[in-house]
């Protein structure tokens, strides 16, 4: 009898638990891609969940949902985690619900906005964790490689326009 693909996708070991990333390398890329990052943040998390389950959703629209589904993704990463209650996923997604939200507001307010990431920090800490306890061997996506250091560009370009402003005021 041969295994459906689904089962062999799900008991594969190579199939990761979680999306992992290293915790310098997701401010960096939050960062630096001035928070769209967070986009593929949550697609990635959502995508290995759905390989690893064989569930029947579609990632993409649990990431434009992201406000909705925050609080569920960050409640499995908490349930895999094996009693260890490291964080309330309500509270963390609120959050990062509220950071998000000030772009809305203007400035001075928005300039919170980049800083949503920190309350997923924890978030991706345990997730990281329970990565490598139940996916031994996996890659734990802590270098910046290929086009991923494009995603800085517009950071630097920031950085670059605020120096050369201060530069013109002195």
């Amino acid at each position: 009898m041969q295994t459906p693909p689904q089962e062999h996708l799900q008991n594969s070991p190579e199939t990761p638990y979680f999306y992992a990333v290293g915790v310098r390398k997701f401010v960096a890329l939050w960062l630096g891609s001035l928070g769209f990052y967070g986009l593929h943040w949550f697609h990635a998390h959502w995508r290995v969940i759905r390989d690893r389950t064989a569930g029947d959703f579609k990632p993409w629209q649990r990431t434009l949902l992201a406000g909705s589904w925050c609080e569920p993704l960050l409640a499995q990463f908490v349930e895999a985690a094996d009693g260890a209650k490291p964080f309330k996923p309500r509270t963390r997604a609120v959050l990062w619900l509220a950071l998000t939200a000030t772009l809305l507001l203007g400035p001075p307010l928005s300039l919170l906005c980049p800083f949503a990431f920190l309350p997923l920090v924890a978030a991706q800490q345990l997730a990281n964790q329970v990565a490598a306890v139940r996916t031994p061997g996996a890659d734990a996506n802590t270098r910046v490689r290929g086009g991923e250091w494009l995603v800085l560009l517009p950071l630097a370009a920031v950085i670059a326009f605020g120096v050369g402003l201060l530069a013109g005021r002195l």
